[in-house]
């Protein structure tokens, strides 16, 4: 898992490029939620060496499928809290710790809720995702459980889906865009939950 995060940070960093030269990204909103998201995913890694995560995991899919099913039947409610962002930035940190995920996940949710639309949020979050990802990826190597060589090659050879995900997605209707996002949501939930059950 600490692997997938360096290749997420790969894919991220091309994402970004591509949609900011669409004018899709953006840089203060990605600060907001993505530097408190870099200070928590060193504790969520602290963390997995010393906790079990069979049941984190479970509660964290049960949040996933809460959040997707929200998304998929009603438009995102929008808030003015600031404060609430940074929290979940630093949430989104440390669960991207704990499970070696970019919390893009999270950060898309909290970016619709404070106002950006479905397009602008994805293309956000994936700056978001930089700061997390390399201290994610520099605290985890820190610990031995990275390979450089797999995290490489998953990574770039991510780019070129990246590009085809980001021509379709400037191409739909933004409500379809926000279901298609909840649908992708319900199935990392899914599969969250399957993983939780492996002793």
């Amino acid at each position: 898992m600490a692997t997938s995060l360096a290749a997420v940070g790969v894919t991220a960093l091309s994402g970004t490029i591509l949609y900011a030269l669409h004018g899709k990204v953006e840089p203060s909103y990605a600060a907001l939620v993505g530097l408190p998201a870099a200070a928590g995913v060193v504790a969520g890694a602290a963390l997995q060496q010393r906790i079990r995560r069979r049941g984190l995991s479970l509660l964290f899919s049960l949040l996933v499928l809460g959040v997707a099913i929200e998304l998929l039947f009603s438009p995102p409610r929008v808030s003015e809290s600031f404060a609430l962002a940074i929290a979940l930035g630093f949430a989104a940190g440390i669960l991207a710790g704990l499970f070696g995920v970019g919390g893009g996940l999270l950060f898309v949710p909290t970016l619709l809720a404070l106002g950006l639309t479905q397009l602008h949020a994805e293309a956000t979050s994936l700056m978001a995702i930089l700061p997390t990802a390399a201290a994610g990826t520099w605290r985890q190597s820190r610990y031995g459980n990275l390979c450089w060589r797999s995290a490489g090659v998953l990574g770039i050879s991510s780019i070129a889906g990246a590009e085809g995900g980001i021509f379709v997605a400037t191409h739909l209707p933004e409500d379809l865009l926000r279901r298609l996002f909840a649908v992708f949501m319900l199935c990392v939930a899914a599969q969250l939950a399957w993983r939780a059950r492996r002793p």
